[in-house]
């Protein structure tokens, strides 16, 4: 009798399995990515990518592989945006995305960074270095400029950002002054040299990102400087 009520009963049909790489297992709200727009960047050039699907709420997080996305904003349930930052190295992510309830949507390769192309002299961007409480160019920052001014014009698609800096001597805002001086005046000197201004931004950190962390003068001269940052 027993044997033919197991019989009769049977085992319990295991459920489907989910989908690896698109949906969640959770009982909640299915959650799904659809499609990222764009899927692609490229180095050193942040863009804000659109991603649309199913289940999107408050509080969700988006990764691109381990690293978290930044402004990541919900749109609403089947919409929401992140922004992919210029300091992502180039290659191929699986992008995550996260609620609060534990859900989670995958979508592998989903968002590929694409190296600059290279020029046949492979030509790095050099920082520049100056004088103290000067914004004024060194002859030797001259001839450093006038190198990187070859390197943008064979690297034509390439924008940066002209970064300014300073030692830790003086005000907060003096520092950031001074910064933003020396930042304007490389700006200058490349569009003498021909290099198209619309390509040059710049920016001043003044002493908040030191080169160099000592307390001394080799330090202090390591942190008077404009750095070059592709965006």
């Amino acid at each position: 009798m027993v044997a033919g009520l197991l019989v009769l009963g049977g085992c319990p049909k295991p459920k489907p399995p989910v989908e690896a790489g698109q949906e969640s297992a959770s009982s909640g709200p299915e959650i799904r990515i659809d499609v990222l727009r764009p899927d692609s960047t490229l180095e050193g050039r942040p863009v804000t990518v659109r991603v649309v699907g199913i289940g999107f709420q408050e509080g969700a997080e988006v990764f691109l592989g381990s690293r978290r996305a930044r402004g990541v904003d919900v749109l609403d349930g089947g919409e929401l945006s992140f922004r992919a930052t210029e300091d992502l190295p180039p290659g191929t992510y699986d992008v995550r995305i996260t609620r609060p309830d534990g859900a989670e949507a995958l979508r592998q390769a989903g968002f590929t960074v694409e190296a600059l192309p290279r020029d046949e002299g492979n030509c790095d961007l050099v920082t520049v270095h100056f004088d103290f409480n000067e914004a004024s160019l060194t002859s030797g920052a001259r001839e450093e400029l006038q190198k990187n001014a070859v390197c943008l014009e064979a690297r034509e698609t390439l924008a940066v950002r002209l970064e300014g800096h300073a030692d830790e001597r003086g005000s907060t805002e003096y520092n950031l002054s001074l910064a933003q001086r020396r930042a304007d005046s490389v700006r200058k000197y490349l569009v003498s040299l021909g290099v198209d201004e619309e390509r040059l931004a710049t920016l001043s950190y003044g002493e908040e990102r030191p080169a160099s962390t000592g307390h001394d003068e080799s330090a202090w001269a390591e942190n008077r400087r404009v750095e070059f940052s592709a965006r």
